[in-house]
């Protein structure tokens, strides 16, 4: 069975199996015929949607049971993707993450969580989310090879498109543009289907309005203290990096939000992805889910109920029943090390 993993080697050859350049490698322009690899599924296509954050947790759900029941016979197995983006601000949770960290709640913005790991992170109309979802079918050894694989795919439509230089970080989950996070990405390892999804910036943040809303950290590194504000005012965006290549009216976010899933999913389904609607059955269907569980207090405020062991096989980073996590810092900068976080902030 092919093994997909990391299709290119690292900035630098480390010493041992675990350095960190095994993770890190720039998306040079000599491996362009290698951008458009055959691809490893069949897939459907779900679109763009812009919906309420909790209708997108549940429809995330949807497409990961999907999938599941279509991988059990050959004839039927099919991966999945699709992109969306959120009408609302709305503050998205990891799933084993305190609420310790929200300042206050008012009507300026939506709260909710994922069944992904990691921590908050702001998305809305400024941000589109891709997801993929794939069968377990043996194609994938293990999360990291998963991740590696759809993470060089999204970093290659970026790039096609004009922005770079582009470097992926699979260590951090991250796709940085000269050295800062233009878009990150987590992962659900279930049992009989596995899903990956991620957030591009494709509009500068409101980061003033971030942080009445969230808490933001410092890192003291060296003599310095490095900031969460600082690094998110920092963040490339696709408008920023596109402006002076693109007319203006092309830069509008419904229009940029089309470029770059067009340009994704090229890469991901090639150009013959079998296309699916989001029928008002299916949404139906999510709207209940999304106000049983993920718009729920029960949901958002204590995770429950959490994920079993007939379900999900890695959460990564998480216990799927363990004690919530407090004092997490902002999603994007999680994983990433303090050498490199010092580089996206300015010292104070």
């Amino acid at each position: 069975m092919m093994r997909p993993g990391r299709p290119f080697p690292p900035l630098e050859e480390g010493e041992g199996g675990n350095s960190r350049s095994e993770f890190m490698y720039l998306v040079d322009e000599t491996e362009e015929h290698c951008m458009k690899a055959e691809t490893l599924f069949p897939y459907e296509y779900w679109g763009i949607e812009v919906l309420p954050g909790h209708v997108q947790m549940a429809l995330e759900e949807f497409l990961i049971k999907r999938v599941a029941e279509l991988g059990r016979r050959p004839e039927t197995r099919t991966a999945a993707v699709r992109f969306f983006s959120f009408p609302q601000d709305t503050i998205v949770l990891g799933y084993g993450q305190d609420t310790d960290i929200i300042k206050k709640r008012d009507s300026s913005f939506f709260l909710t969580r994922r069944v992904t790991g990691g921590s908050h992170v702001q998305t809305g109309m400024n941000t589109l989310a891709y997801t993929f979802v794939v069968p377990r079918d043996g194609k994938f050894a293990n999360y990291e090879e998963m991740r590696a694989y759809y993470a060089d795919l999204v970093a290659r439509a970026l790039k096609k498109l004009g922005i770079g230089p582009i470097e992926v970080d699979n260590k951090a989950s991250i796709i940085t543009v000269n050295g800062r996070i233009i878009a990150s990405h987590a992962m659900f390892w279930g049992v009989r289907s596995a899903l990956l999804h991620g957030l591009i910036i494709l509009h500068p943040y409101d980061v003033d309005k971030i942080a009445e809303r969230v808490i933001l950290q410092k890192r003291k590194i060296g003599n310095y203290f490095y900031s969460e504000y600082l690094a998110l005012k920092n963040l490339p965006a696709v408008s920023m990096e596109l402006e002076k290549k693109l007319a203006r009216s092309l830069l509008r976010p419904s229009v940029l939000r089309q470029m770059v899933a067009d340009a994704i999913l090229e890469y991901v389904a090639g150009n013959r992805p079998k296309r699916q609607q989001i029928t008002s059955e299916v949404i139906r269907d999510s709207f209940q889910l999304a106000q049983k569980k993920y718009g729920a207090a029960l949901w958002i405020q204590e995770r429950r109920p959490p994920y079993g062991r007939d379900e999900v096989e890695a959460i990564p980073g998480e216990e799927l029943a363990g004690p919530l996590r407090s004092n997490l810092g902002y999603c994007l900068f999680s994983q990433v090390p303090d050498d490199d976080f010092k580089n996206m902030a300015e010292p104070e």
